[in-house]
């Protein structure tokens, strides 16, 4: 199976022991990896039972996940999106801007997007903004340049 990757961390995929197939009529199917490697820009996976052709043309379109549990560690500083997805963003003068619902990769730096009482809010996600991430406590502390946020509304 070739994969294009859609988000900076598909690499991940190589190390996969199982996948979850979720087809666009949401059929999903779970399948072992037994052969993974990287070529031209695409990750080639042959999982058991799928190793011809015709067994794995219905899933052309499907999207890859992989259980989080098999995610590499990241550096302290650093999150994968499952963990940011819904975290409430506080700004240090404006307040609550949110709830954290997308990340758009723009190839310089990804931006995320939060939706709340001031409509959406768009900030590059860039350690000069990002004053504290507490996943326990489920909050991103910003720091935005004034009139970021009043710009967005």
């Amino acid at each position: 199976m070739k994969i294009r990757p859609v988000t900076s961390g598909s690499q991940a995929l190589l190390e996969a022991t199982q996948v979850e197939l979720v087809c666009r009529d949401n059929r999903r199917v779970v399948a072992d990896v037994t052969k993974s490697s990287w070529h031209k820009q695409q990750i080639l996976l042959v999982l058991k039972g799928f190793e011809h052709i015709n067994k794995i043309e219905s899933f052309v379109g499907a999207e890859v996940y992989m259980a989080v549990d098999e995610l590499p560690d990241l550096d302290e500083d650093s999150h994968y999106w499952h963990q940011l997805e819904g975290l409430q963003v506080v700004d240090k003068r404006a307040g609550k801007l949110g709830v954290l619902t997308s990340l758009l990769e723009t190839g310089a730096h990804d931006v995320y997007v939060v939706e709340g009482p001031h409509g959406e809010v768009m900030f590059p996600a860039v350690a000069a903004l990002i004053t504290e991430i507490d996943l326990d406590r489920g909050v991103i502390q910003v720091d935005l340049p004034d009139g970021l946020v009043e710009v967005n509304e």
